[in-house]
Protein backbone atom coordinates (compact mmCIF):
# COMPACT_ATOMS: atom_id res chain seq x y z
CA UNK A 1 0.00 0.00 0.00
CA UNK A 2 0.96 3.44 -0.30
CA UNK A 3 1.18 4.10 3.38
CA UNK A 4 3.40 1.24 4.84
CA UNK A 5 7.15 1.95 3.72
CA UNK A 6 9.37 2.89 6.25
CA UNK A 7 10.50 6.15 4.56
CA UNK A 8 6.65 6.60 4.12
CA UNK A 9 6.54 6.92 7.70
CA UNK A 10 9.58 8.83 8.08
CA UNK A 11 7.69 11.85 5.56
CA UNK A 12 4.25 12.03 7.71
CA UNK A 13 6.34 12.30 11.07
CA UNK A 14 7.82 15.12 9.14
CA UNK A 15 5.20 16.81 8.29
CA UNK A 16 3.33 16.37 11.48
CA UNK A 17 6.54 18.12 12.99
CA UNK A 18 6.64 20.66 10.27
CA UNK A 19 2.59 21.65 10.81
CA UNK A 20 -0.13 20.80 9.19
CA UNK A 21 -0.49 23.52 6.41
CA UNK A 22 3.27 23.35 5.90
CA UNK A 23 3.89 22.18 2.27
CA UNK A 24 6.00 18.26 1.62
CA UNK A 25 9.64 19.23 0.50
CA UNK A 26 8.50 17.47 -2.97
CA UNK A 27 6.84 19.94 -3.85
CA UNK A 28 9.28 22.67 -3.73
CA UNK A 29 11.80 20.17 -5.76
CA UNK A 30 9.34 19.57 -8.26
CA UNK A 31 9.23 23.15 -8.41
CA UNK A 32 12.56 24.10 -8.97
CA UNK A 33 12.71 21.36 -11.33
CA UNK A 34 10.13 23.19 -13.21
CA UNK A 35 12.22 26.06 -13.01
CA UNK A 36 15.03 24.30 -14.70
CA UNK A 37 13.12 22.42 -17.64
CA UNK A 38 11.24 26.32 -18.40
CA UNK A 39 14.29 28.18 -18.27
CA UNK A 40 16.23 26.04 -20.60
CA UNK A 41 12.95 25.65 -22.79
CA UNK A 42 12.63 29.42 -22.74
CA UNK A 43 16.32 29.99 -23.71
CA UNK A 44 15.69 27.15 -26.60
CA UNK A 45 12.36 27.44 -27.86
CA UNK A 46 12.93 31.04 -29.85
CA UNK A 47 15.71 29.73 -31.34
CA UNK A 48 14.43 26.58 -32.47
CA UNK A 49 12.57 27.83 -36.17
CA UNK A 50 15.36 30.08 -36.78
CA UNK A 51 17.92 26.92 -36.43
CA UNK A 52 15.38 25.15 -38.59
CA UNK A 53 15.50 28.16 -41.29
CA UNK A 54 19.40 27.71 -41.42
CA UNK A 55 18.57 24.70 -43.80
CA UNK A 56 16.31 26.07 -46.44
CA UNK A 57 13.06 24.61 -45.86
CA UNK A 58 9.57 26.27 -46.00
CA UNK A 59 7.51 27.74 -42.94
CA UNK A 60 5.25 24.78 -43.34
CA UNK A 61 8.31 22.51 -42.00
CA UNK A 62 9.23 25.00 -39.68
CA UNK A 63 6.02 24.77 -38.15
CA UNK A 64 5.69 20.69 -38.45
CA UNK A 65 9.31 20.92 -36.13
CA UNK A 66 7.79 23.07 -33.66
CA UNK A 67 4.75 20.74 -33.39
CA UNK A 68 6.74 17.71 -33.71
CA UNK A 69 6.99 17.27 -29.89
CA UNK A 70 3.38 17.95 -29.31
CA UNK A 71 2.11 15.50 -31.79
CA UNK A 72 4.59 12.78 -30.43
CA UNK A 73 4.40 13.63 -26.67
CA UNK A 74 0.27 13.21 -27.57
CA UNK A 75 0.90 9.65 -29.39
CA UNK A 76 2.95 8.57 -26.72
CA UNK A 77 0.77 9.59 -23.60
CA UNK A 78 -0.70 6.27 -23.60
CA UNK A 79 2.30 4.37 -23.74
CA UNK A 80 3.67 6.88 -20.87
CA UNK A 81 0.68 5.43 -18.44
CA UNK A 82 1.62 2.22 -18.98
CA UNK A 83 5.14 2.18 -18.44
CA UNK A 84 4.37 4.46 -15.34
CA UNK A 85 2.35 1.06 -14.36
CA UNK A 86 5.83 -0.90 -14.08
CA UNK A 87 8.59 1.82 -13.35
CA UNK A 88 7.59 4.29 -10.98
CA UNK A 89 6.68 7.60 -10.95
CA UNK A 90 10.20 8.78 -9.72
CA UNK A 91 12.37 6.57 -11.98
CA UNK A 92 10.38 7.59 -14.62
CA UNK A 93 10.62 11.69 -14.17
CA UNK A 94 14.25 11.26 -14.45
CA UNK A 95 14.28 8.95 -17.61
CA UNK A 96 11.69 11.38 -18.92
CA UNK A 97 14.43 14.41 -18.46
CA UNK A 98 17.46 12.20 -19.45
CA UNK A 99 15.68 11.30 -22.76
CA UNK A 100 14.90 14.97 -23.65
CA UNK A 101 18.01 16.42 -22.61
CA UNK A 102 19.74 13.66 -25.19
CA UNK A 103 17.74 14.23 -28.23
CA UNK A 104 18.01 17.87 -27.68
CA UNK A 105 21.50 17.25 -27.43
CA UNK A 106 21.55 15.44 -30.87
CA UNK A 107 19.15 18.63 -32.91
CA UNK A 108 22.70 20.91 -32.00
CA UNK A 109 24.57 18.59 -33.56
CA UNK A 110 22.18 17.98 -35.89
CA UNK A 111 23.53 18.97 -40.14
CA UNK A 112 19.95 18.54 -41.68
CA UNK A 113 16.44 19.43 -41.22
CA UNK A 114 15.46 15.95 -41.11
CA UNK A 115 17.53 15.55 -38.05
CA UNK A 116 16.03 18.15 -36.42
CA UNK A 117 13.08 16.72 -37.19
CA UNK A 118 13.45 13.49 -35.80
CA UNK A 119 14.88 14.27 -32.63
CA UNK A 120 12.37 17.39 -31.74
CA UNK A 121 9.63 14.97 -32.16
CA UNK A 122 11.23 12.01 -29.99
CA UNK A 123 11.56 14.81 -27.15
CA UNK A 124 7.83 14.51 -26.93
CA UNK A 125 7.86 10.99 -25.86
CA UNK A 126 10.52 12.20 -22.97
CA UNK A 127 8.29 14.84 -22.27
CA UNK A 128 5.11 12.92 -22.08
CA UNK A 129 7.06 10.79 -19.47
CA UNK A 130 8.25 13.44 -17.47
CA UNK A 131 4.52 15.12 -17.50
CA UNK A 132 2.67 11.52 -16.38
CA UNK A 133 5.38 11.11 -13.38
CA UNK A 134 5.27 14.78 -12.42
CA UNK A 135 1.61 14.64 -11.30
CA UNK A 136 1.61 11.15 -10.04
CA UNK A 137 4.56 12.10 -7.79
CA UNK A 138 2.76 15.46 -6.57
CA UNK A 139 -0.58 13.87 -6.30
CA UNK A 140 0.69 11.03 -4.27
CA UNK A 141 2.84 13.77 -1.83
CA UNK A 142 0.11 15.98 -0.85
CA UNK A 143 -2.73 15.69 1.05
CA UNK A 144 -6.26 17.22 0.13
CA UNK A 145 -6.11 20.06 1.97
CA UNK A 146 -3.57 22.22 0.54
CA UNK A 147 -3.43 20.49 -2.91
CA UNK A 148 -4.38 23.83 -4.65
CA UNK A 149 -1.28 25.83 -3.13
CA UNK A 150 0.79 22.67 -4.08
CA UNK A 151 -0.40 22.63 -7.63
CA UNK A 152 0.39 26.35 -7.48
CA UNK A 153 4.00 26.45 -6.69
CA UNK A 154 5.10 23.63 -8.53
CA UNK A 155 3.30 25.34 -11.60
CA UNK A 156 5.13 28.44 -10.48
CA UNK A 157 8.64 27.18 -11.13
CA UNK A 158 7.28 26.62 -14.85
CA UNK A 159 6.14 30.60 -14.60
CA UNK A 160 9.47 31.52 -13.18
CA UNK A 161 11.64 29.44 -15.48
CA UNK A 162 9.44 30.67 -18.50
CA UNK A 163 10.04 34.47 -17.56
CA UNK A 164 14.22 33.93 -16.71
CA UNK A 165 14.56 31.74 -19.82
CA UNK A 166 14.06 34.23 -22.81
CA UNK A 167 15.75 37.14 -21.27
CA UNK A 168 18.82 35.07 -20.88
CA UNK A 169 18.19 33.42 -24.14
CA UNK A 170 20.12 36.51 -26.11
CA UNK A 171 22.82 35.90 -24.08
CA UNK A 172 23.47 32.39 -24.91
CA UNK A 173 21.96 32.80 -28.61
CA UNK A 174 25.25 34.92 -28.84
CA UNK A 175 27.97 32.29 -28.37
CA UNK A 176 26.66 30.00 -31.55
CA UNK A 177 23.33 28.88 -32.81
CA UNK A 178 23.95 25.58 -31.05
CA UNK A 179 24.73 26.97 -28.13
CA UNK A 180 20.52 27.25 -26.62
CA UNK A 181 20.36 23.36 -27.67
CA UNK A 182 23.15 22.70 -25.48
CA UNK A 183 22.10 24.75 -22.46
CA UNK A 184 18.74 23.11 -22.41
CA UNK A 185 20.23 19.51 -22.35
CA UNK A 186 22.28 20.73 -19.12
CA UNK A 187 19.59 22.42 -17.54
CA UNK A 188 17.47 18.95 -18.24
CA UNK A 189 20.36 16.57 -17.07
CA UNK A 190 20.85 18.95 -13.63
CA UNK A 191 16.94 18.48 -13.02
CA UNK A 192 17.28 14.76 -13.52
CA UNK A 193 20.16 14.83 -10.96
CA UNK A 194 18.00 16.89 -8.75
CA UNK A 195 15.53 14.09 -9.08
CA UNK A 196 17.55 11.38 -8.23
CA UNK A 197 19.08 13.33 -5.64
CA UNK A 198 16.30 14.52 -3.60
CA UNK A 199 13.43 12.32 -4.28
CA UNK A 200 13.49 8.45 -2.44
CA UNK A 201 12.96 5.47 -4.70
CA UNK A 202 9.53 4.55 -6.11
CA UNK A 203 9.13 1.34 -3.39
CA UNK A 204 8.30 -2.04 -4.61
CA UNK A 205 4.94 -2.15 -3.64
CA UNK A 206 4.40 1.24 -4.70
CA UNK A 207 5.12 -0.18 -7.86
CA UNK A 208 2.72 -3.39 -7.33
CA UNK A 209 -0.05 -1.27 -6.72
CA UNK A 210 0.54 0.66 -9.69
CA UNK A 211 0.75 -2.62 -11.56
CA UNK A 212 -2.28 -4.50 -10.79
CA UNK A 213 -4.38 -1.36 -10.60
CA UNK A 214 -7.68 -2.17 -12.33
CA UNK A 215 -9.47 1.11 -12.75
CA UNK A 216 -10.04 2.07 -15.83
CA UNK A 217 -11.11 5.46 -17.62
CA UNK A 218 -14.35 4.24 -18.21
CA UNK A 219 -15.06 4.36 -14.33
CA UNK A 220 -13.21 7.74 -13.87
CA UNK A 221 -15.36 9.10 -16.45
CA UNK A 222 -18.47 8.53 -14.29
CA UNK A 223 -17.02 11.35 -12.22
CA UNK A 224 -18.54 15.10 -13.35
CA UNK A 225 -14.97 16.40 -12.12
CA UNK A 226 -12.83 14.21 -13.90
CA UNK A 227 -15.04 15.00 -17.10
CA UNK A 228 -15.35 18.85 -16.12
CA UNK A 229 -10.92 18.91 -15.80
CA UNK A 230 -10.56 17.51 -19.09
CA UNK A 231 -12.78 19.89 -20.90
CA UNK A 232 -11.16 22.85 -18.48
CA UNK A 233 -7.84 21.78 -19.75
CA UNK A 234 -8.68 21.10 -23.23
CA UNK A 235 -10.18 24.39 -23.36
CA UNK A 236 -6.84 26.41 -21.83
CA UNK A 237 -4.41 24.25 -24.12
CA UNK A 238 -6.65 25.38 -26.92
CA UNK A 239 -6.80 29.28 -26.18
CA UNK A 240 -3.85 29.52 -23.67
CA UNK A 241 -1.00 27.79 -24.98
CA UNK A 242 -2.44 27.66 -28.81
CA UNK A 243 -4.48 30.92 -30.03
CA UNK A 244 -3.01 33.38 -27.32
CA UNK A 245 0.34 32.72 -28.36
CA UNK A 246 -0.19 32.34 -32.34
CA UNK A 247 -2.79 36.00 -31.98
CA UNK A 248 -1.38 38.25 -29.77
CA UNK A 249 1.76 38.25 -31.64
CA UNK A 250 -0.36 38.70 -35.19
CA UNK A 251 -2.58 41.81 -33.62
CA UNK A 252 -0.04 43.65 -32.08
CA UNK A 253 2.31 43.52 -35.35
CA UNK A 254 -0.24 43.72 -37.66
CA UNK A 255 -3.04 45.73 -36.76
CA UNK A 256 -1.72 48.01 -34.00
CA UNK A 257 2.03 47.79 -36.55
CA UNK A 258 3.95 47.93 -33.44
CA UNK A 259 7.64 46.21 -33.70
CA UNK A 260 7.97 42.30 -32.28
CA UNK A 261 9.70 44.34 -28.72
CA UNK A 262 6.26 45.23 -27.42
CA UNK A 263 5.33 41.84 -28.11
CA UNK A 264 7.77 40.60 -25.78
CA UNK A 265 7.06 43.34 -23.13
CA UNK A 266 3.39 42.33 -23.67
CA UNK A 267 3.85 38.53 -22.82
CA UNK A 268 6.89 39.67 -20.07
CA UNK A 269 4.20 41.75 -17.76
CA UNK A 270 1.59 39.52 -17.91
CA UNK A 271 3.73 36.58 -17.13
CA UNK A 272 4.93 38.96 -13.71
CA UNK A 273 1.39 39.67 -13.10
CA UNK A 274 0.61 35.61 -13.22
CA UNK A 275 3.87 34.82 -11.16
CA UNK A 276 2.22 37.18 -8.58
CA UNK A 277 -0.93 35.99 -8.05
CA UNK A 278 0.16 32.09 -7.69
CA UNK A 279 0.19 32.02 -3.71
CA UNK A 280 -3.39 33.93 -3.91
CA UNK A 281 -4.95 31.14 -6.38
CA UNK A 282 -3.62 28.29 -4.72
CA UNK A 283 -4.97 29.72 -1.06
CA UNK A 284 -8.11 30.18 -2.45
CA UNK A 285 -8.23 26.84 -4.47
CA UNK A 286 -7.87 25.20 -0.73
CA UNK A 287 -9.87 27.57 0.90
CA UNK A 288 -12.87 28.72 -1.46
CA UNK A 289 -12.98 25.48 -3.09
CA UNK A 290 -12.01 24.25 -6.59
CA UNK A 291 -15.35 24.55 -8.29
CA UNK A 292 -15.63 28.31 -7.14
CA UNK A 293 -11.91 28.88 -8.40
CA UNK A 294 -12.34 27.07 -11.90
CA UNK A 295 -15.79 28.81 -11.93
CA UNK A 296 -13.88 32.36 -11.09
CA UNK A 297 -10.53 31.57 -13.26
CA UNK A 298 -12.83 30.72 -16.59
CA UNK A 299 -14.60 33.09 -16.56
CA UNK A 300 -12.32 36.44 -16.24
CA UNK A 301 -10.52 33.88 -18.79
CA UNK A 302 -13.25 34.33 -21.53
CA UNK A 303 -14.42 37.63 -20.77
CA UNK A 304 -10.27 38.59 -21.18
CA UNK A 305 -10.73 36.51 -24.64
CA UNK A 306 -13.56 38.32 -26.04
CA UNK A 307 -11.50 41.66 -24.82
CA UNK A 308 -9.23 41.24 -27.05
CA UNK A 309 -11.55 40.27 -29.76
CA UNK A 310 -12.78 44.14 -29.38
CA UNK A 311 -9.89 46.02 -27.94
CA UNK A 312 -7.93 47.99 -30.71
CA UNK A 313 -5.34 49.54 -27.78
CA UNK A 314 -1.91 48.60 -27.31
CA UNK A 315 -2.70 49.44 -23.10
CA UNK A 316 -5.99 47.74 -23.53
CA UNK A 317 -4.52 44.43 -24.31
CA UNK A 318 -1.95 44.16 -22.13
CA UNK A 319 -4.25 45.41 -19.19
CA UNK A 320 -6.71 42.02 -20.42
CA UNK A 321 -3.48 39.87 -21.10
CA UNK A 322 -2.73 40.43 -17.34
CA UNK A 323 -6.56 39.53 -16.23
CA UNK A 324 -6.52 36.49 -18.47
CA UNK A 325 -2.87 35.53 -16.74
CA UNK A 326 -4.90 35.85 -13.42
CA UNK A 327 -7.52 33.75 -14.65
CA UNK A 328 -5.47 30.98 -16.32
CA UNK A 329 -3.31 30.64 -12.90
CA UNK A 330 -6.74 29.92 -10.50
CA UNK A 331 -7.94 27.80 -13.53
CA UNK A 332 -4.90 25.14 -13.63
CA UNK A 333 -4.28 25.23 -9.90
CA UNK A 334 -7.79 24.71 -9.49
CA UNK A 335 -8.28 22.23 -11.76
CA UNK A 336 -5.28 20.21 -11.11
CA UNK A 337 -6.32 19.99 -7.23
CA UNK A 338 -9.98 18.84 -8.89
CA UNK A 339 -8.18 16.13 -10.74
CA UNK A 340 -5.98 15.13 -7.74
CA UNK A 341 -8.86 14.98 -5.46
CA UNK A 342 -10.72 12.69 -8.51
CA UNK A 343 -8.21 10.52 -9.53
CA UNK A 344 -6.52 7.37 -7.77
CA UNK A 345 -2.89 7.94 -7.44
CA UNK A 346 -2.52 4.14 -9.14
CA UNK A 347 -4.89 5.24 -12.01
CA UNK A 348 -2.36 6.28 -14.46
CA UNK A 349 -4.53 6.24 -17.22
CA UNK A 350 -6.38 9.37 -15.68
CA UNK A 351 -3.24 11.56 -15.49
CA UNK A 352 -2.40 10.82 -19.01
CA UNK A 353 -5.73 11.52 -20.32
CA UNK A 354 -5.59 14.80 -18.45
CA UNK A 355 -2.12 15.82 -20.42
CA UNK A 356 -3.56 14.62 -23.81
CA UNK A 357 -6.75 16.64 -23.25
CA UNK A 358 -4.55 19.75 -23.08
CA UNK A 359 -2.00 18.94 -26.13
CA UNK A 360 -5.34 17.87 -28.29
CA UNK A 361 -6.30 21.20 -27.53
CA UNK A 362 -2.84 22.86 -28.07
CA UNK A 363 -2.46 21.16 -31.44
CA UNK A 364 -6.08 22.37 -32.72
CA UNK A 365 -6.24 25.77 -30.99
CA UNK A 366 -3.63 27.22 -33.26
CA UNK A 367 -4.71 25.40 -36.80
CA UNK A 368 -8.78 26.29 -36.13
CA UNK A 369 -7.93 29.86 -35.21
CA UNK A 370 -5.66 30.21 -38.31
CA UNK A 371 -8.87 28.70 -40.40
CA UNK A 372 -11.07 30.98 -38.78
CA UNK A 373 -8.88 34.06 -39.06
CA UNK A 374 -8.35 33.62 -42.93
CA UNK A 375 -12.55 32.88 -43.70
CA UNK A 376 -13.67 35.64 -41.44
CA UNK A 377 -11.96 37.58 -38.43
CA UNK A 378 -9.51 37.16 -35.76
CA UNK A 379 -12.31 38.63 -33.48
CA UNK A 380 -14.30 35.59 -34.08
CA UNK A 381 -11.00 32.89 -33.41
CA UNK A 382 -11.37 34.84 -29.56
CA UNK A 383 -14.77 34.11 -29.18
CA UNK A 384 -14.35 30.70 -30.41
CA UNK A 385 -12.23 29.72 -27.67
CA UNK A 386 -13.60 31.38 -25.09
CA UNK A 387 -16.96 29.13 -25.99
CA UNK A 388 -15.14 26.17 -24.99
CA UNK A 389 -13.70 27.45 -21.83
CA UNK A 390 -17.11 28.43 -20.80
CA UNK A 391 -18.35 24.83 -21.52
CA UNK A 392 -16.11 23.69 -19.08
CA UNK A 393 -16.85 26.07 -16.38
CA UNK A 394 -20.45 25.29 -17.12
CA UNK A 395 -19.64 21.13 -16.32
CA UNK A 396 -17.26 22.66 -13.21
CA UNK A 397 -20.26 24.44 -11.45
CA UNK A 398 -22.72 21.04 -11.73
CA UNK A 399 -19.41 19.45 -10.00
CA UNK A 400 -20.07 18.12 -6.54
CA UNK A 401 -18.26 19.35 -3.58
CA UNK A 402 -16.01 16.66 -2.59
CA UNK A 403 -12.13 15.74 -1.89
CA UNK A 404 -11.58 12.09 -2.80
CA UNK A 405 -12.10 10.14 -5.56
CA UNK A 406 -15.42 8.45 -6.63
CA UNK A 407 -13.66 5.53 -7.61
CA UNK A 408 -10.92 3.75 -5.00
CA UNK A 409 -8.46 0.71 -5.60
CA UNK A 410 -9.02 -1.98 -3.80
CA UNK A 411 -7.03 -0.91 -0.61
CA UNK A 412 -7.04 3.01 -0.54
CA UNK A 413 -4.02 4.41 0.70
CA UNK A 414 -4.57 7.40 3.42
CA UNK A 415 -3.55 9.90 1.38
CA UNK A 416 -6.32 8.80 -1.82
CA UNK A 417 -8.70 8.98 1.44
CA UNK A 418 -7.85 12.71 2.08
CA UNK A 419 -5.52 12.19 5.33
CA UNK A 420 -2.73 14.75 6.71
CA UNK A 421 -0.03 12.18 6.09
CA UNK A 422 1.97 12.71 3.32
CA UNK A 423 3.43 9.08 1.87
CA UNK A 424 5.60 8.76 -0.98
Amino acid sequence: MWGKSKLAGMNATETRGRGRDQLPRQVWILSGVGFLIAIGFGVMSPVLPIYARTFGVSSFLIGLVVSSLSILRLATMPVSSWLLRYIGPREMAIAGNILVAGTTFMIGVSDSYWGILIWRGLSGFGSALYGVSSMALLFAAVPAHVRGRASAISGGGFVLGGMAGPALGGVVFAISMSAPFYFYAITLTVAAVVLLIFLPRTPAQQRKQLKESTITLFQLAKDSRFRAVLVVHFGTGWQSFGVRAMLIPLFIVEVLHKSTSWVGLAFTIAAITQAAVIPLTGWGTDRLGRRFMIIAGGTTTALASIGFALTGSYLVLVILMCLYSVGVSTTLSASQAMLADTVPISASSGLAAYQMAGDIGLILGPLVAGFTLDLVSMGWAWIFGAAIILAGVGMAWITPKRTEPMIRPPETSPIEAGEDEVHL
